[in-house]
């Protein structure tokens, strides 16, 4: 039969109250207790009493042994490295009456310093000759001598070194300078011994001699133990921090939080009860001076053990019935705990995305089943949905990939192609086990997803490009070839002198001499502009010379007779100087102008480095001044395009890093904005070096590479043979412009031959000397 939850429910509680009922059993049990914690109060206060007389007559023990040595003239006599048998032998005997002295020792104020150790237990450590009972150490002008001693006060050795000792620093060594009576130090641990102990000090004389013993708490400890009442009782000592340093117990420990927690607000010698690590104890402290508290614990079941055998028959009767109840409540809980678990089990797979395994629980519980049911139909929902929406994701990036690639005919297919050499790529990285890459690993779905994703979005950001900038392909265009403006010049000056022949016919003067001056004109203006449109195509570097001749051409000037002004927009006549004008105007052949300016503004430089980016920002936007684009040394891009086309990876990083990925597509703006980094930290727009950039960054940047070399469609360049681009991309791999590993797999998989045989003419496909690559 199949029953509901609540029904289930009922039947547990039922069940657990008739057995909680039996607790009645222990109402009796108050009564005892509150009579026994009174007794205990007064014995624990008796005890703690005991310890504090007990740690008084120890200070006052060490107070009169010290007395007693200061008092003798040995003291007052310089320190030599001499062994001294009366100190010696004074010293000893003062340990041998009180074990627990762990060492006595005196100083001057010149830093001369003799110590009598007892090496009880000292034995065994290194540097200790065997059977040595007793070490005097003797420090005298920065040497330290150690002289060893057997229990008949025999040398057994000797060694001296040089010690930088400074005597002043020592706490107990200050605190007694400063103090007209015995001092004592706060317990500490003695390094030597591995014990801990306190340090009494005396300064015995004016010259700051100063008289101490190092006293271990192992009388303490005996002490302790002698004051158990209970064989389960604990007495022990701490300080401030916590730290047991004395203790009835055979070890050392810290306080349980909890006790420490409680005296903070508890009275002094009042009793305290409390819970830890579900035990009950009953505890009292007391301070001994500002850094020693005495406190006595119990464990209460100790304490209430009698009161517990008399509760024995009563709880024998309520321990049969839970027994007897066992099978049931395990059974009731089954049922429905074990459809829980599965359910449980099942959620996780659908918070793992592992839709396909997700099963139909069985169970007795009605409303089990219907959340089973709800939960296989949810999972093939989301299932549904989610390949819906990665379908959708997989299509607005490939259909950016292809808006970016049909802003030029001189890139298309660049977006598109890229993906398919970095994807190649990156599996062969995958399963190399040679260098670094042997601890590369790309094993889930994501993690490929994210990179494929990365490599179609790599160049989003060059939806933001003007083409007339990436299409660039003479110095003076911009959405046009402005060289046709230059010509015209030209053909005026042409007609002027044409002009200026038939005025010299109509004045009578000399005919022939005018033609050939004309000729000789025409001419020059020929060469002039046939210089201005071979370095406007910017196949040649410009030199010094082609500098100064273009220079001197700029200079000739032509006569303007309109205005300059009319039929302009209103933003194009912000950048015209508000001056009249008198026709005609006499023009340079060729300037820079200030029209020519479009200025960078609303540009937040500060925001722009916050972001990371190390790219020099020019200073104007664009700059179409005509001499200072014909004056470009190389290609036909000035600083300012050149920046332009760069910022296209720093607009792609701004508009993926808006994008809200989910976390296991978090590295997507990573892996797309970083393609154009090397690897010296010359790249751009991060200059990130070589530890900052990961192994898909790096794949992506030799895919990015090899397509713009061997693509045969961009105007400012000939496609490269295969053996071209490789000489070009090993030159680079060993100037640590790309990962020269990546390149070497690149090679040795023949990524490079897959993909041309797929993509390029057979022209470019020419023969490939791989060993030089591989080397």
């Amino acid at each position: 039969m199949k029953l509901s939850v609540s029904s289930n429910i009922f039947l547990i509680f039922f069940l657990i109250t008739g057995i909680l009922s039996l607790a009645l059993i222990f109402s009796s049990f108050y009564f005892n207790i509150k009579t026994t914690n009174t007794a205990t109060e007064k014995t624990f206060k008796i005890i703690v009493g005991n310890i504090e007389q007990k740690q008084y007559t120890i200070k006052k023990s060490i107070e009169k042994t010290i007395f007693a040595n200061t008092s003798k003239s040995d003291l007052k006599k310089p320190i030599s490295f001499e062994i001294n048998r009366i100190l010696l032998n004074n010293f000893i005997y003062t340990m041998q009456i009180k074990p627990a002295i762990a060492s006595i020792y005196y100083t001057y104020s010149n830093q001369a310093f003799y110590e009598v150790i007892n090496v009880d237990n000292l034995q065994g450590k290194k540097g200790i000759p065997v059977n040595t009972r007793w070490i005097l150490k003797i420090y005298n002008n920065g040497i330290m001598q150690y002289i060893y001693f057997d229990t008949h006060l025999k040398s057994l050795a000797k060694r001296r070194e040089k010690v930088a000792y400074k005597i002043e620093s020592r706490p107990w060594y200050k605190a007694a300078l400063q103090a007209n009576h015995v001092i004592h130090t706060d317990i500490y641990h003695f390094r030597a011994r591995e014990e801990k102990g306190i340090t009494y000090a005396y300064k015995f004389s004016n010259n700051n001699s100063v008289f101490a013993i190092d006293y271990t708490l192992n009388e303490l400890n005996k002490v302790l133990r002698s004051q158990k009442f209970l064989k389960e009782s604990e007495i022990f000592l701490f300080n401030k921090s916590g730290t047991i340093v004395a203790s009835s117990e055979e070890k050392d420990k810290f306080l349980d939080p909890k006790f420490q927690q409680i005296i903070k607000s508890a009275k002094e010698r009042q009793i305290i009860k409390y819970n830890y690590k579900d035990q009950e104890y009953y505890a009292i402290y007391k301070p001994l001076s500002n850094d020693l508290f005495a406190a006595i614990r119990l464990d209460a079941n100790v304490l209430l053990q009698p009161y517990k055998q008399n509760l024995f028959y009563s709880l024998l009767i309520a321990i049969l019935i839970v027994i007897l109840s066992i099978p049931l409540i395990y059974y009731a809980t089954t049922i429905i705990i074990k459809p829980i678990y599965a359910l449980i089990k099942e959620n996780k797979k659908i918070k793992k995305r592992d839709f396909q395994s997700i099963k139909r629980i069985d169970s007795n519980i009605i409303e089990f089943l219907e959340l089973s049911d709800s939960l296989v139909t949810m999972s093939h929902s989301i299932s549904d949905y989610q390949q819906q929406q990665k379908k959708l994701l997989d299509s607005i990036i490939k259909l950016i990939a292809e808006a970016v690639d049909a802003k030029s005919s001189y890139t298309a297919g660049h977006c598109r192609r890229v993906p398919e050499i970095a994807n190649l790529l990156l599996e062969s990285a995958n399963q190399s086990n040679k260098g670094s890459l042997k601890n590369f690993h790309i094993q889930s779905t994501a993690q490929r997803d994210t990179f494929s994703m990365a490599a179609w979005l790599h160049d989003c950001g060059k939806v933001t490009t003007p083409e007339y900038v990436v299409d660039k392909a003479t110095k003076l265009e911009t959405i046009y070839n402005r060289i046709h403006e230059i010509r015209t010049r030209f053909e005026v000056l042409w007609r002027e002198t044409q002009i200026g022949y038939l005025e010299h016919c109509l004045a009578g003067l000399d005919r022939d001499r005018a033609y050939k001056e004309m000729l000789e004109e025409q001419k020059k203006l020929l060469d002039d502009f046939n210089f201005i449109a071979t370095i406007n195509i910017g196949k040649e570097p410009m030199k010094q010379k082609d500098k100064k001749r273009l220079a001197t051409i700029a200079k000739r000037r032509w006569l303007r007779y309109f205005d300059n002004k009319l039929g302009l927009s209103q933003e194009e006549l912000k950048r015209y100087p508000k001056t009249d004008q008198s026709f005609p105007v006499k023009e340079f052949l060729l300037a820079d102008k200030d029209e020519h300016i479009i200025p960078r503004e609303f540009f937040d430089y500060e925001k722009y480095k916050q972001e990371g980016f190390k790219e020099e920002v020019p200073q104007n936007l664009y700059n179409y001044g005509e001499i200072y684009n014909l004056s470009i040394e190389r290609g036909t891009l000035t600083q300012e395009e050149r920046y332009k086309i760069n910022e296209h990876v720093i607009m792609s990083i701004k508009m993926l890093e808006k994008i809200p990925f989910p976390e296991e597509l978090a590295k997507v703006p990573e892996y797309a904005g970083e393609h154009h980094e090397r690897l010296d930290g010359k790249g751009y727009p991060k200059k990130l070096t070589e530890k900052e950039l990961s192994i898909p960054s790096r794949i992506m940047a030799i895919a990015d590479i090899f397509e713009a070399l061997t693509a045969a469609d961009r105007p400012y360049k000939q496609a490269k043979t295969l053996s071209e681009t490789l000489d070009i991309m090993h030159n680079m791999a060993m100037e640590r412009h790309i990962d020269k590993e990546l390149f070497q797999l690149f090679v040795e998989e023949k990524i490079y031959l897959q993909y041309a045989k797929a993509h390029l003419p057979k022209k470019q496909i020419d023969s490939v000397n791989e060993d030089k690559y591989l080397k």
